[in-house]
């Protein structure tokens, strides 16, 4: 079957995301790799080209149905471009003839821009990781294992795993209803996103985190909503709860090999109504939610609440141009308006030892929105975490705070910044 007669439904994360799509809330994150040398554009498109062979699920376009919208196979091939602009912005996917990703270079760097209408960060770094191998073939012969991919595994590695462990017999979880704290900062102009990245050193990490018998996760959310509640101290008379959104990779939990959405959120808080908290109740309070949301029994849960949105009648029978316009305000206030900000850990890039002395770095920045317009994402290469903030403003106090309360644990961080100032 050629690439331009395949189509996809989209799973139920991109459903959403493809409605809620702006000039602010692109859903557009970034992976990006720095290599030990220039990158030589010709062989990066020669390797985008060969990575579109393996994974034909990217060789497709947004179409807009009556009801949904949907992926349809194409026999174009999307071109690689200089990066000129700031990172994560407007991707017109929509446009005829446009990608749901894109590819950057510059100098060293290969990036990755991914919408969340089409993959998770998962799925996205299955799919970098074949265009820098493509690529590290053509350009430094590193040598390139052939393999057979069947068509049972290239339809697993496309199937809607949401609907796979989808239970109607299980019930949803309780949405939160109490007003949570918001950062108290304006939107700069349109097309820039302010990035900070911290590089603190795996080894340092995982010694604190075993200091306070957690995972570096739970660290690291503790540390973020310990710095939103010092912010919240400062500039707010009205305690309300600070809440974390936490995506978590369901294929840690359930077998699958697709390369779509498969992710679910969970929300640890702090309720600074409460009173005063010391670190250490912030690390336990994180670590018991946890335990006790991390289980497949109540992921399930959560799956239920990502599909029974989709399966409602009116939404079915809705008209895709009217879901663009009332799924915005629906998604600001039931999803982003139901939480403080954002943290999301890819976990650890693990690449083949003839890889690896031409990879500096691997980095991710999360996708711009305007209900949090700060949120961050980590992940670990080489024994360093690189945790960058997203920000759509010019202020900078939480980045701030952050790395000072990692600073006062006694973790070096190197903070590097896409700005001029800091």
């Amino acid at each position: 079957m050629k690439d331009d007669k395949l189509w996809y439904r989209l799973d139920n994360a991109g459903k959403l995301y493809s409605s809620i799509i702006s000039s602010r809330a692109t859903t557009l994150f970034r992976l990006s790799a720095t290599l030990t040398s220039p990158v030589d554009p010709v062989l990066l498109q020669r390797a985008l080209e060969s990575a579109l062979e393996r994974f034909p699920f990217f060789k497709v376009q947004l179409k807009q149905g009556f009801f949904w919208y949907y992926f349809e196979g194409t026999s174009q091939i999307p071109k690689i471009e200089k990066e000129i602009y700031y990172p994560c912005m407007s991707l017109s996917i929509k446009k005829r003839g446009s990608f749901p990703y894109r590819v950057y270079y510059f100098n060293n760097r290969i990036s990755l821009e991914l919408s969340h209408s089409m993959t998770d960060g998962t799925g996205g770094l299955k799919f970098l990781y074949e265009l820098i191998k493509q690529y590290l073939h053509l350009k430094e012969s590193v040598p390139l294992k052939r393999e057979t991919i069947s068509n049972t595994q290239l339809r697993l590695e496309t199937e809607n795993s949401f609907r796979k462990y989808y239970d109607k017999n299980i019930p949803a979880p309780r949405s939160r209803s109490a007003k949570v704290f918001k950062l108290p900062i304006q939107l700069d102009k349109k097309g820039y996103y302010h990035i900070v990245t911290g590089i603190i050193g795996v080894n340092a990490l995982k010694k604190k985190a075993k200091e306070y018998d957690v995972s570096i996760t739970i660290l690291l959310t503790a540390v973020y909503i310990q710095s939103l509640l010092n912010i919240q101290e400062r500039t707010s008379r009205r305690k309300k709860p600070i809440v974390i959104n936490v995506p978590v990779n369901m294929r840690s939990f359930f077998e699958t090999s697709t390369m779509r959405n498969f992710f679910v959120s969970i929300t640890p808080s702090i309720d600074a109504r409460l009173g005063e908290y010391e670190f250490e109740e912030i690390i336990q309070e994180v670590k018991i939610e946890f335990s006790r949301l991390l289980t497949p029994k109540k992921l399930k849960q959560y799956i239920k609440r990502s599909v029974i949105s989709e399966k409602s009648l009116v939404l079915r029978l809705m008209p895709s141009p009217i879901k663009d316009i009332v799924a915005p305000s629906i998604y600001s206030f039931f999803g982003e308006g139901q939480y403080t900000s954002g943290l999301s850990n890819l976990g650890i890039v693990r690449v083949p030892s003839e890889m690896e002395p031409f990879i500096e770095r691997v980095e991710s920045y999360p996708p711009p929105s305007i209900g949090n317009k700060v949120k961050a994402m980590l992940i670990s290469y080489n024994q360093h975490v690189y945790i960058s903030f997203g920000n759509l403003s010019k202020n900078r106090m939480l980045e701030r705070e952050f790395f000072r309360n990692i600073r006062e644990l006694g973790i070096e961080v190197t903070i590097e910044t896409n700005d001029e100032e800091t």
